[in-house]
């Protein structure tokens, strides 16, 4: 197991909190993650690509550029240096024929799928990960395990299940008309490409698994063994019914690959699916994205205590240090994992931040009074 990393030798520490909190525990405090600016100039490559498309598929650029970025940034309290190969979070779609356009920061599929004919057709497809988009993934994260040198963490790609892999094949408000004119079709669809998202899972996480390094993702979460974010932003598109009827197949698919899950809720329109994802078997905690204008995060206590009362830890995802506290303070430190998204702009207030955290859990009190 990693004892330090060179942009946190501190990593130890912070991998025990981890632990503790995907069994819903603390072990002095929970993590705290929180992002400040950089403290240090950035040296690496500017890109000089012709095109969108050149510059996403330009593996070292890709990579150099990144870990140059880590380099600038201080990882105060339990935030990871982590480097995450990315074409878009269409990836795991691209073993199944898609192609992808190109935008600044993110990338989006062309469909494939245009009628019941080429659902039959997916049906006896098995993916094929032998395509530029999957290649460059892979060749992002092993060029990263090369210069590593125990740095940083090298996490795996945005790889979204089977629902949403279908709506980049189709289209999500086609593939909605699907669910209505050919149902049994589309299930037995997303039954077949959830077998191809574990493999895809485990195709990254025999990388991570080689280097020795664990489990991390774009959520910067830590688990020595495999451990994802699974996940389904189409079902905003579905009542509880039909995502109990076709998608919970599909995901309890995908989750056997993980040792340790974190179930990403996107969007007010994906809390009706809250029951059935608290009932996940296997699943350790939940990431509750309530969205822009919908915060703070301490309006969604009755989210967290449902969740924490079915023995599920939490991700909370405060809008301020204040907000985070508030919530810290209504629940205590169990299970909570307080990520602050906004109002931390130096290392005085992050380190005060901290100091907070750490006096409403006790810590350095006297046996006896710690936390709640």
């Amino acid at each position: 197991m990693i004892k330090h990393l060179g942009f946190k030798p501190d990593f130890a520490t912070s991998a025990a909190r981890f632990a503790a909190w995907w069994q819903c525990e603390a072990v002095d405090r929970p993590p705290v993650t929180l992002w400040l600016g950089p403290s240090r100039p950035y040296s690496g490559p500017a890109s000089t690509h012709r095109t969108l498309r050149e510059r996403w598929l330009d593996v070292r650029f890709s990579v150099d550029s990144a870990v140059a970025s880590l380099a600038t940034a201080d990882y105060v309290a339990d935030t990871l240096p982590v480097f995450w190969p990315n074409v878009g979070p269409e990836i795991t779609a691209t073993p199944y024929g898609i192609e992808l356009e190109f935008g600044k920061d993110t990338t989006w599929s062309v469909p494939v799928v245009h009628g019941p004919a080429d659902w039959e057709k997916l049906l006896n497809t098995p993916p094929n990960f032998d395509n530029v988009y999957w290649r460059a993934v892979e060749a992002q994260t092993d060029y990263a395990h090369e210069i590593c040198d125990n740095r940083f963490l090298v996490g795996m790609s945005d790889l979204h299940g089977s629902f949403d892999i279908l709506a980049a094949l189709r289209d999500p408000e086609e593939l909605c008309m699907d669910m209505v004119d050919c149902p049994e079709l589309v299930a037995k669809a997303g039954l077949h490409v959830a077998e191809g998202y574990v493999e895809a899972f485990k195709r990254n996480y025999a990388r991570a698994a080689k280097a020795g390094q664990g489990s991390t993702t774009w959520c910067p979460l830590y688990h020595p063994g495999p451990a994802y974010v699974p996940s389904c932003d189409f079902w905003c598109m579905v009542s509880p019914e039909v995502a109990e009827r076709y998608i919970l197949p599909t995901l309890l698919i995908e989750m056997k690959a993980f040792e340790r899950s974190l179930f990403h809720l996107d969007g007010p329109d994906a809390l009706r699916h809250l029951d059935l994802v608290l009932d996940l078997p296997g699943l350790n905690a939940l990431q509750w994205v309530f969205g822009t204008g919908h915060g703070p995060a301490a309006r969604w206590l009755d989210v967290y205590r449902r969740s924490l009362a079915k023995g599920k830890a939490v991700q909370v995802l405060a809008e301020s240090p204040a907000d985070a506290l508030e919530v810290l303070e209504a629940l205590g430190p169990r299970g909570l994992w307080l990520t602050v998204t906004d109002g931390i702009s130096s290392a005085q207030e992050a380190a005060e931040f901290v100091q907070a955290v750490d006096r409403a859990c006790g810590v350095g009190k006297p046996p006896g009074r710690k936390g709640k």
